[in-house]
């Protein structure tokens, strides 16, 4: 039974398909209403008036379908405002009547087919993908990944939206969940956060990619990685206390707690999320909640708490018509009335059981039945319409052959005029090949230049290391046995009687082992022996360990490397984590740092993160200093995408994206 439960809560992420931007705090719709206060074009207004049903949508379906008529007014007929008035006025329906909000979607996808622009495709990918979720809350997960393959996707691709390609990526996670097929799902996760964490971090997109990505890695019992990601989401989270996500968030956060056996910290979770799931109105996210809870008193062998949770969610009326889910309440009840010694009761709801899933099997050959028929139909109109084009084809025959004579001199003519136009096309043919030859040996040029300046790139740096192993084995080797040699001499003298010289030589000596201990940090920073024997991962974690003692709040998390990575290619990542959380402890005042080192597939990314005092890109990219310099050149050398998001105030990020 467990793929009917990770049905039940995978379906709670049948959103529909909202925006990227940052989760928005409580004046956000104050701002919104001052603007329309405002004297301002009729264009600007339906905008206006559209992000307000936007934001409604899910709290206040009647507010927000009075924002979206009030915008219906101000647009034009088959303008491109119009269809946004209908695919906005269908999410105003997307969780209170399917059927109208199925229509307006697919009414907005028509009316914005004849608009070529980056916008217009991506309100075609989220009108499909919301489409696709309104067919697997009818119970039909196998239609919504249809759409998603077919339509959303592409759409978003065309379109060179890769948070929306995250987005649809996350949805086929779930999908792969629902199947039981977690190694897979947490292919789409990690993809699809990846792409999130360059082009979206503080988006909702991210906040559903961390949750239901943590409750897939719970479904893999992988625990280490759950916690990281859902405080990564509540941090986003935390500008809106009345998000439509939380509900999802607290119930994960308990089925993480029961799993670790905290069952107390876990029902606090459930009920959170329980609490929020009534005053926003969610009644499915509740009873998905309520399941859980369930659960965790099944763990607990609590057997009749857990009774009355699951009677109560088998009798009541179902919110979304999933046949999976009223199964899995018929079989849990007949666990726990068998646990009790109920066997009468446990039969009976057993049965019923079998019923269900007899009747379901039923539907679906229907369906199949249905679908083969209407094949057979498209196959036989198909056959008439061939066999129409045939006698046409043969009717218009006869035609031309008696109109052949007529032709011949038009054919004459046409011959050449077709002469003529090769010799054209040839003239052409041949001036691009010689452009094209142009292009190719520039570009050999360009190649020929970049493979010199990265020779000389890897000469400096390889020159630069070998400097810092040099130096440091002098210091440890040299300078360190000479200070040891004067502690030792220095020793031997304070063990006189005198006390003055005694207190002088004492203080000495414990400036000698400072000199010492700091000779021998320099040494380790120069070139760290742990890099070499246990590779990136252990080197950069001892290195925030080292500064985190210094009173740095750092913090380092690994995910899925396998230290596969060539050594000098290690060395010279290690070189730019250092660079750039120096940078962050020495320029940025930040409160906290975060370093990030995670492999998917083939691909190693570095991100080091700080929420300091950021600076302003545009200056920067215009007079770019010696650090930031020497950390591109370092990532040309390994040929590798470096990447740098700041702005005053606002804190950076920077991430480097190296094949292994």
């Amino acid at each position: 039974m467990t793929r009917y439960l990770v049905f039940f809560i995978a379906a709670l992420c049948t959103y529909q398909s909202r925006g990227q931007n940052i989760v928005p705090g409580n004046t956000y719709t104050d701002s919104l209403l001052a603007v329309l206060k405002q004297k301002i074009p009729d264009e600007k207004r339906v905008y206006v008036l559209l992000e307000l049903s936007d934001h409604w949508s899910e709290r206040d379906t009647a507010r927000s379908l009075d924002y979206v008529r009030q915008a219906g007014k101000l647009s034009k007929p088959n303008s491109y405002q119009a269809a946004l008035v209908e695919f906005y006025r269908a999410g105003a329906y997307f969780d209170t009547d399917v059927p109208k909000s199925e229509t307006h979607y697919l009414k907005a996808e028509k009316l914005l087919r004849k608009f070529r622009d980056k916008e217009a495709l991506v309100y075609r990918s989220r009108a499909w993908h919301n489409y696709g979720a309104l067919q697997q809350r009818k119970d039909n997960e196998k239609k919504y990944a249809e759409i998603l393959i077919n339509q959303a996707i592409p759409l978003a691709m065309k379109a060179g939206d890769s948070a929306r390609v995250a987005k649809n990526y996350q949805n086929l996670a779930l999908i792969f969940s629902n199947q039981v097929d977690y190694p897979k799902a947490e292919k789409y996760f990690t993809s699809a956060i990846s792409i999130l964490q360059k082009v979206a971090p503080r988006s909702l997109s991210m906040v559903e990619a961390y949750i239901f990505g943590a409750k897939n890695y719970i479904y893999l019992k992988e625990y280490p990685p759950v916690k990281p990601m859902l405080d990564s989401a509540i941090a986003i989270l935390a500008p809106d206390p009345a998000s439509t996500y939380l509900p999802d968030y607290y119930m994960v956060e308990g089925m993480y707690y029961s799993r670790l056996r905290q069952f107390d910290k876990a029902m606090q979770s459930f009920d959170k999320g329980l609490t929020l799931a009534v005053s926003l109105k969610r009644p499915y996210d509740y009873q998905g909640i309520m399941l859980q809870k369930y659960f965790t008193y099944k763990a607990m062998e609590k057997y009749p708490e857990a009774l009355k949770i699951i009677r109560t969610l088998a009798t009541e009326k179902e919110i979304l018509p999933f046949s999976k889910n009223r199964m899995l309440y018929y079989y849990e009840l007949s666990l726990v009335h068998a646990h009790i010694g109920n066997m009468t009761d446990a039969y009976e709801w057993l049965h019923k059981y079998a019923l269900l899933a007899d009747s379901t099997n039923e539907e679906r050959i229907k369906t199949d039945i249905a679908a083969l028929e209407a094949k057979y139909q498209s196959s036989e109109k198909e056959k008439k319409i061939y066999q129409l084009q045939a006698r046409n084809e043969k009717a218009v025959l006869t035609i031309k052959n008696n109109r052949l004579l007529s032709w011949l001199l038009a054919v004459v003519c046409t011959f050449l005029l077709a002469v003529t136009v090769l010799v054209l096309l040839f003239y052409r043919n041949n001036k691009r090949l010689w452009t094209q030859q142009k292009q190719l040996h520039e570009l050999e040029l360009q190649k020929i230049k970049q493979d010199h300046r990265i020779s000389m790139l890897s000469a400096m740096l390889e020159g630069q290391e070998q400097e810092r192993t040099r130096l440091a084995r002098d210091l440890h080797d040299g300078l360190g046995g000479l200070l040891s040699s004067i502690k030792i001499e220095l020793s031997q003298i304070a063990g006189q009687e005198d006390t003055r010289l005694r207190t002088g030589l004492d203080r000495t000596l414990s400036h000698l082992d400072d000199a010492v201990n700091e000779l021998r940090r320099i040494a380790r920073s120069l070139m760290p022996e742990i890099l070499m024997k246990y590779g990136l991962a252990e080197a950069t974690r001892e290195f925030c360990k080292t500064l985190k003692e210094t009173g740095i709040n750092l913090v380092c998390q690994v995910f899925n490397y396998k230290d596969s990575l060539a050594k000098e290619k290690q060395v010279v990542l290690y070189r730019i984590i250092q660079e750039l959380v120096n940078n962050a402890v020495k320029h940025a005042a930040a409160s906290q740092i975060l370093v990030i080192i995670q492999q998917s597939g083939d691909t190693l990314f570095v991100t080091v993160e700080d929420d300091g005092k950021g600076f302003d890109m545009e200056k920067t990219n215009s007079k770019a200093g010696a650090g930031l310099s020497n950390i591109k050149a370092r990532a040309d050398f390994l040929n590798a995408k470096f990447e740098v998001q700041s702005a005053p105030q606002k804190g950076t990020s920077v991430v480097v994206e190296c094949n292994i």
